[in-house]
């Protein structure tokens, strides 16, 4: 299937499918759901040599006709994580994981500890040593519907809950790839349709822009990092189990006068600290948008991290912000469908934890 026939195909499915599920079960049957419905924002389409890749992603409270967005990748590995040693699954012909974790070893070890919402996410688990979480072979279908993936480079680990993620080798006709969406979407519970999310959120406000249809598109290139944390404040505070967020604190180094300046600080209920960078397209100036590579925001982090090595900094940071930081945990957020490169992170102990799956966390922690 050329890569411009996978594009038609998903277009054509989806659009169907999200709007009738929109249509229908948004309405006539939203008292029997267990929670509001949610629908993805974005359709990501990747091509590599040998597999094409559609990711559902955005959690938004309606249903609007998906964004687009077409990328190319180097492998199908590279897009779900490249690692060393053995994969924790090898996916010889179709494969099918929902409501699931796949994870490495320490990645599973160090999941709930760091994301207290994650062990309402986990589900069905595949675990295995190795830094590698999945291995394709030729065949047909991989499928992952609304799976945690957990990631470990070293000290490092990255987190990533798919919507809905898909990938196709090549060789597999147009006629057939409808087919099998068609199939797959009519043997799942009513109540349940895929691409689509619905939990219990008790009292929790989905009004918010975070979750309005335009949000991922439009409305968060043209939001400041300011704007972002006052948007995102509460989701970030219960997402990681904090009781306070510092935005954009001004840490002056006593030894020159200069000062760094991390995207926030958060302050988690245990009373330990993450400092955190935004690697999101954000505004920054009138026109100029924030390009900040994995690799630069592990090397921005390790500074701050830093900084608080001293005792003369720490007192800074205690005298202007009331907070006793020690030895912090350092977060990056990216977007959803950016990929990681070990070697921009093998060395920096950061977490990395992308939009889509904060959002996730959010909704978990007060579920």
């Amino acid at each position: 299937m050329k890569p411009t026939e996978f594009v038609k195909v998903n277009g054509q499915f989806w659009g169907e499918h999200l709007k009738g599920v929109g249509e229908h079960l948004a309405g006539s049957h939203r008292n029997e759901l267990p929670g509001p419905l949610l629908f993805p924002r974005m359709m990501v389409l990747t091509e590599t040599p040998d597999w094409n890749i559609v990711e559902l992603v955005g959690v938004s409270r309606e249903y609007r006709s998906l964004e687009v967005r077409r990328r190319k990748a180097a492998s199908v590995e590279e897009y779900f994580g490249l690692g060393d040693g053995a994969a924790v699954v090898s996916l010889p012909g179709e494969n099918l994981f929902k409501d699931a974790t796949v994870a490495t070893e320490v990645g599973r070890r160090e999941l709930v500890d760091r994301f207290p919402g994650a062990d309402k996410m986990i589900g069905n688990e595949f675990v295995g040593p190795g830094e590698q979480l999945l291995q394709f072979a030729p065949g047909n279908y991989s499928l992952f519907d609304r799976v945690l993936l957990v990631h470990t480079v070293g000290a490092s680990i990255r987190v990533h809950w798919t919507f809905f993620a898909l990938a196709i080798h090549r060789s597999e006709p147009a006629d057939k790839y409808l087919a099998f969406l068609r199939n797959y979407a009519q043997a799942a519970d009513h109540l349940d349709p895929i691409g689509t999310l619905s939990v219990p959120v008790g009292d929790l406000d989905l009004k918010g822009s975070p979750f309005a249809s335009t949000y991922l598109g439009h409305g968060l290139p043209d939001s400041t990092v300011d704007q972002f944390l006052e948007d995102n404040e509460s989701i970030l505070l219960s997402a990681f189990d904090a009781t306070r967020l510092i935005r954009r604190p001004f840490l002056e180094r006593q030894e020159d006068g200069d000062a760094l300046q991390p995207d926030f600080i958060l302050e988690t209920a245990d009373g330990n600290h993450i400092v955190g960078d935004l690697g999101l397209p954000l505004l920054e100036g009138k026109k100029h948008h924030r390009t900040t590579s994995v690799h630069d925001g592990a090397v921005a982090l390790a500074r701050y991290a830093d900084y608080f090595t001293s005792p003369e900094h720490r007192a800074f940071a205690q005298t202007k912000y009331g907070v006793e930081v020690s030895d912090p945990r350092k977060l990056l957020v990216i977007g959803t469908q950016d990929t990681v490169n070990p070697a921009d992170v093998t060395d920096a102990a950061v977490e990395i934890v992308d939009y889509d799956t904060i959002l996730r966390l959010h909704l978990a922690a007060n579920s």
